[in-house]
């Protein structure tokens, strides 16, 4: 997959025989936005056309509104990766700024999309908007379709039985209070984080149960504090975990949250290792023990639980 970086990036020739395109966010490329893409790439096979998704670095409320603007549920490397693995032909991901904001709807039409993409077919979800102040909708689009020569499709929503309509704003409510089993349902694969493995402070060790703590830059977002039943991923190999997101309120009550995988069956130096961690299961809100025993046992018990959950066949990456 191409990786376009700016407007001034995209080569007009390099798509003279036309494109699909799927214009939004695709923050956490759920399956909404894999409904949208699947369209996408049905689309532009069918039509013999290239398969481009155009989207953002960040979320534009990072610069219209920091304020307000809600953590993102992916990097921008993670996304990136996600949607190559779809098999789209090109991504274009601009950052949004003072001069991208200030493009009306009709000159993005114009001179992005037509101009530049030579779009033949243009896909969107139904709740998207584009352009200066968020003017564009596919009612616009759709008129700007039959001046300029192509067509419009509007992808509805995918409901979810439990929670209604996915979205990020639904996904990130999930995992920021723990449940990752509806998260996980809504994005179509377990939720994951991703960094390096750093020395923590042997504690886990001391206990019998060694970890592997994330460190420096987490990619992802890291769910509510709790035990979780999960895998770790490293060097390509998938590994059931007990995993843990909290200080160790027994030991360190006042210490910041951080991520700990205790990789079942394992063991073996692993620091300096990029890591991702999938959580699949909650096990539990994290708690303070009144002996070090009573700890022991609880870990004990937490480690079953988590191998019972991964004894069988892995959701989906």
């Amino acid at each position: 997959m191409r990786v376009l970086e700016s407007l001034a990036a995209i080569d007009p020739a390099d798509f003279a025989s036309g494109s699909t395109v799927a214009i939004g966010k695709f923050d956490g490329v759920h399956l909404g936005h894999q409904a949208i893409i699947g369209r996408l790439l049905d689309s532009a096979r069918a039509s013999e056309t290239h398969a481009v998704v155009f989207t953002f670095a960040s979320n534009p409320l990072g610069y219209l509104r920091p304020d307000i603007c809600p953590l993102p549920l992916m990097s921008r490397d993670q996304r990136l990766e996600t949607i190559a693995d779809t098999g789209v032909d090109a991504c274009v991901m601009v950052e949004f700024d003072a001069e991208f904001s200030r493009i009306s709807a009709e000159d993005f039409v114009e001179q992005v999309l037509v101009g530049r993409l030579h779009a033949r077919h243009v896909i969107m979800g139904s709740d998207f908007r584009f352009g200066h102040r968020g003017l564009g909708d596919a009612t616009l689009l759709r008129a700007l379709g039959e001046r300029l020569g192509f067509t419009v499709e509007v992808v509805a929503g995918v409901v979810d039985a439990r929670r209604g309509r996915v979205s990020s704003t639904q996904i990130r409510d999930a995992i920021v209070s723990g449940d990752v089993e509806s998260a996980s349902r809504m994005i179509g694969r377990a939720v994951a984080v991703r960094g390096e493995i750093v020395h923590g402070d042997a504690r886990g060790r001391e206990l019998g149960f060694p970890t592997a703590n994330l460190g420096g830059r987490i990619e992802g977002l890291v769910p509510a504090d709790g035990v979780y039943a999960g895998y770790a991923v490293i060097d390509g190999v998938r590994r059931p975990a007990a995993i843990s997101v909290g200080n160790n309120p027994t030991f360190t009550p006042n210490e910041q949250s951080r991520v700990e995988a205790f990789l079942l069956d394992f063991e073996g130096d692993l620091y300096g290792r990029p890591m991702e961690v999938r959580f699949t299961h909650r096990l539990r809100a994290t708690e303070r023990f009144d002996s070090l025993d009573a700890l022991i046992v609880q870990m004990q018990a937490d480690v079953v639980r988590a191998r019972e959950l991964t004894a069988g066949p892995a959701p989906r990456a």
